[in-house]
C-alpha cells in the first residue's frame, strides 16, 4: 500500500504545474456561479442528513418495533442502487439540456412525500419500495449526480474549489445532523423523525432552489470562472489544473477511451469499500458496545474530517495529477477500512476517522473532477448520468453483502477486510487513468 502511495506522488512529477490567470466577475460584481455553489450546499446538506450513513442510526428501533433483521433493512440501500440505475441515464441528459432547476425541484418533492410516508411504514415492502424512489428519484436528483454536474458547467480553472464546497455540504449535513437526528429518534420516534426530516426539504430545499438555480453561465450572458471577455476558456489537464481550451467529448467519444473504462472499474471498487464502511460504521460501533448517541458523534467526526478532506484534495488537485489523487486517496480509504479490523476498539476510532474521513473522505471530489477535466463540461450530465449503472453497481450489493456476513459470522472482520482489499485493488486501477487523447 505505501508503495502505491508513493508511486502515485511520483506521477504528480509528471506534470508541470501550468500558469494560472484568475479573471474576475464583470464590473466587480460577484459572480453567479457561486450563487450556485451555495445553493448546491444547501441542497447537499439536507440531502445528506436524511438518507446518507445517518439512515443507519434508524436501524435499531426499526428492528426492535417491525422485527426485522440488519440485512432486510440493509436491502432498502440496494434497492435504491437499483432505481438509480435506471433514474441516473434519464435524469443525466436533462441536466444538459434543461438544467437542474427542475431537476432538484422535482427531486425535494419526491423526497419529501416519500418521507412523510415513510412515517407510516408497516410492512417491508413498503419500505423498500418507498426507499427506492426517494433514493433514486429524490435525493440521488438533490445532490449525488446535480452537485458536479453543475459545478463542471459553471467553473473549469476553479472547478476543484468550487466542487469541493458544494460537495461539503452533505458532509456538513451529516455532521450536524447525526447527532440531531440521533436525540430525535430518541426523544420523539424514529418515525417523527422521518417527518422532521421531509419539513426541512420541502420548507427550505425546495424554495431555494426555485427562486436561485439557473442552467449554466452562458444563459446569464456570462463566461465560466467569470471571465470579463471571451477569452481562451482553459482545460483541465491530467494535472487539475487548467490550461488551452476546453475539450469535448461526447458520450460516444469517451465509451471508447481506455481511462473511462479504468475509471469505471476504479469507481466501482472504491464505491464497494465506500458503501460497506458508511452504511455499516454505525452498526459496528454499537456491536463494539458503543451507544447510538455515541455512534452518532463518531460519525460526525468521520464527516467533520470528510469535509476537512475536500479542502486538501481541493488543493492538491491544483498541483498533482488526477489519477495521484485518485490513487493515493483510494490507498488511504483502504487504509482506514483496515484500522477498523486490525486495532482494538477504542483505539481505532481515530485512525479509522483519520484515514478513512481526512485523507480518503474526498472521492466525491477527485472523481467528478476527473469526469469533467478529462472530457469537458458541454455533456458532464450525459456521460456521468449514462455511466452512473456502471460506476455504482457495486453500490447495489455491498451494503447487504456486508450485513449478511455480519448476521453469518457475527462480526465485520470479514466484511470489512474485503472492503479493504478492493480499496487497495482500486488504487492499482488509477494509476493507469491517464489523461484520455483523440485518436
Amino acid at each position: 500500500m505505501a508503495c502505491v502511495c508513493v508511486y502515485s506522488a511520483a506521477m504528480a512529477s509528471e506534470q508541470p504545474e501550468p500558469s494560472r490567470t484568475e479573471a474576475g466577475a464583470p464590473h466587480g460584481r460577484t459572480y453567479y456561479g457561486w450563487v450556485i455553489v451555495a445553493v448546491l450546499f444547501a441542497v447537499e446538506f439536507f440531502t445528506y442528513a436524511t438518507t446518507g450513513s445517518t439512515i443507519t442510526l434508524f436501524f435499531p428501533k426499526m428492528m426492535e418495533e417491525l422485527g426485522w433483521s440488519l440485512t432486510q433493512l440493509t436491502a432498502a440501500v440496494t434497492a435504491a442502487g437499483i432505481a438509480g440505475m435506471f433514474a441516473a441515464p434519464l435524469t443525466g441528459p436533462l441536466l444538459d439540456r434543461y438544467g437542474a432547476r427542475p431537476v432538484l425541484a422535482g427531486g425535494a418533492v419526491i423526497a419529501g412525500v416519500g418521507l412523510i410516508l415513510m412515517m407510516r411504514v408497516q410492512e417491508l415492502w413498503q419500505y423498500y419500495l418507498l426507499f427506492a424512489v426517494i433514493g433514486a428519484f429524490g435525493m440521488g436528483e438533490l445532490g449525488r449526480l446535480s452537485t458536479p454536474v453543475v459545478v463542471s458547467k459553471w467553473f473549469i480553472r476553479r472547478r476543484a474549489r468550487a466542487l469541493a464546497i458544494a460537495s461539503t455540504g452533505n458532509v456538513a449535513g451529516g455532521m450536524v445532523m447525526a447527532p440531531v437526528a440521533g436525540a430525535l429518534i430518541v426523544g420523539i420516534g424514529w418515525r417523527e423523525t422521518w417527518g422532521v426530516m421531509a419539513a426541512g426539504i420541502l420548507l427550505f430545499n425546495l424554495p431555494l432552489v426555485l427562486l436561485f438555480m439557473r442552467r449554466q453561465p452562458e444563459d446569464m450572458g456570462l463566461l465560466s470562472d467569470g471571465d470579463a471577455a471571451p477569452t481562451r476558456l482553459a482545460t483541465a489537464s491530467s494535472s487539475g489544473a487548467v490550461s488551452g481550451d476546453e475539450t469535448t467529448w461526447t458520450l460516444h467519444a469517451a465509451t471508447r477511451t481506455r481511462t473511462l473504462w479504468l475509471m469505471v472499474a476504479g469507481s466501482n471498487f472504491v464505491g464497494f469499500a465506500t458503501a460497506s464502511v458508511s452504511f455499516h460504521q454505525i452498526p459496528f460501533f454499537i456491536n463494539e458496545g458503543m451507544s447510538i448517541q455515541g455512534a452518532s458523534y463518531v460519525l460526525s467526526l468521520s464527516l467533520l474530517m470528510s469535509a476537512l478532506s475536500r479542502f486538501l484534495w481541493a488543493f492538491l488537485l491544483e498541483h498533482f495529477s488526477v489519477r495521484a489523487c485518485l490513487s493515493t486517496m483510494a490507498s488511504f480509504r483502504a487504509l482506514g477500512t483496515l484500522a477498523l479490523v486490525v486495532v482494538p476498539y477504542p483505539y481505532n476510532i481515530l485512525p479509522f476517522v483519520v484515514g478513512w474521513g481526512l485523507l480518503g473522505g474526498a472521492f466525491g471530489l477527485v472523481q467528478p473532477m476527473a469526469w469533467a477535466n478529462y472530457y469537458g463540461r458541454r455533456f458532464q450530465g450525459s456521460i456521468q448520468g449514462t455511466l452512473r449503472p456502471f460506476t455504482g453497481a457495486s453500490r447495489l450489493i455491498a451494503p447487504i453483502s456486508i450485513a449478511a456476513l455480519f448476521d453469518v459470522t457475527g462480526s465485520y472482520a470479514v466484511g470489512f477486510a474485503l472492503a479493504f482489499a478492493v480499496a487497495t485493488a482500486a488504487a492499482l486501477l488509477f494509476v493507469g487513468a491517464t489523461q484520455p487523447h483523440r485518436d
